[in-house]
């Protein structure tokens, strides 16, 4: 066997225990942090989803933003002080938490709206309040534009509004390309995210 082919061989050896081990990390993960909500299938998509508070009272939608899932917005009270006088409805976006990303689209903030108009309406939501928080805000926006789902009240919190010219847009777009987003995931994303939760 060649210098080459060794190297070859070592390589591929450690790419597939990196990927059995992750996928291993994942499965003891979901296990000590179960589903907190239930979930909905929509336009192919499984969307995992929190619904509380009174369900005969006006609606507030929430998105979280990027790195981030339902536990955030409920971690800040937000979700608790809400369901005293609304239902809440929470998802975690596509793709974070416990909700699928098929890699056969682009998730765009548009393409998100499109499907969580869809999904609304299935839970039979009209006219909400939607909130969206940081990356969430680009969702709420194109969900208050879509002309087919009318909200009746728009909260941006800590939000992209214009687009910008980020140092951290190329590396941060990385996982969203197919083949290789997907290498990631199995790969070198959890231990970077592993290594960098401290900070």
């Amino acid at each position: 066997m060649s210098t080459t082919e060794t190297v070859l061989l070592i390589a591929l050896a450690g790419l597939v225990i990196l990927i059995l081990g992750n996928i291993a990390f994942q499965m003891a993960a979901e296990r000590k942090n179960p589903p907190i909500g239930i979930f909905i299938e929509c336009d192919g998509v499984r969307l995992h989803y929190i619904d509380c508070g009174d369900a005969g009272a006006p609606c507030v939608v929430l998105f979280h933003g990027n790195g981030t899932m339902i536990q955030d917005l409920i971690l800040s009270g937000l979700v608790d002080r809400l369901a005293h006088n609304f239902r809440v409805i929470c998802f975690d976006r596509p793709g974070f938490g416990y909700s699928d990303r098929p890699r056969t689209r682009i998730w765009t903030a548009t393409t998100q709206a499109s499907l969580f108009a869809k999904a609304l309406d299935q839970l039979g939501v009209r006219n909400p309040v939607v909130l969206g928080h940081s990356w969430g805000t680009l969702v709420a926006i194109a969900l208050a534009l879509r002309s087919g789902y009318a909200v009746s009240g728009l909260m941006l919190v800590s939000g992209y509004y214009f687009p910008t010219s980020r140092m951290d847009l190329w590396f941060m777009s990385g996982p969203a390309l197919p083949l290789f987003g997907d290498l990631m995931r199995y790969t070198l994303s959890p231990i970077i995210s592993w290594a960098i939760m401290p900070n």
